[in-house]
């Protein structure tokens, strides 16, 4: 569900709606401290949170290794999916979540990063289910456990 949306483009323009059947790519925003949603190479909105279903963990490696040489922040990285919309109709949040996370500068991939032992941290790349959030002011992402979200 979205939950806070930051709308900032108001148009009549059909480019800017959401095709909801297809999927989008969520990225933190560096500048506005939120998420931007962009589908069609357009970033269609912006949300405090968003949460999406069939969600995949895309890095770009050559955002990643000019993030790395520049020692500077670019978007590079991001969630894909589809826009869910009944995750906050449920009564309670799924309790098989774990928190994932993403440094450039330690990890070349999202990774599982609910553990004290950072060595067990293991990366990801698909979930069923993911929450974009904001935490007291901080990024926070939580997927679903899955296959390929390990134990």
């Amino acid at each position: 569900m979205i939950t806070t949306l930051r709308r900032d483009i108001v148009t009549d323009d059909p480019r800017y709606e959401i095709d909801k059947a297809r999927k989008v790519y969520v990225y933190k925003n560096l500048h506005r401290n939120c998420y931007s949603v962009k589908q069609d190479g357009l970033v269609k909105m912006h949300a405090d949170s968003i949460c999406l279903w069939d969600a995949s963990f895309r890095v770009g490696q050559k955002g990643r290794e000019k993030v790395l040489k520049e020692q500077r922040k670019n978007v590079h990285a991001g969630v894909t999916g589809y826009i869910d919309t009944d995750w906050d109709s449920h009564s309670s949040s799924p309790t098989n979540f774990r928190g994932v996370i993403y440094n450039p500068y330690s990890h070349k991939t999202f990774v599982c990063a609910d553990i004290a032992d950072r060595s067990a941290w293991l990366p990801v790349f698909h979930s069923p289910r993911v929450r974009l959030s904001h935490v007291k002011g901080k990024a926070r992402i939580d997927a679903e456990e899955s296959d390929s979200l390990a134990k």
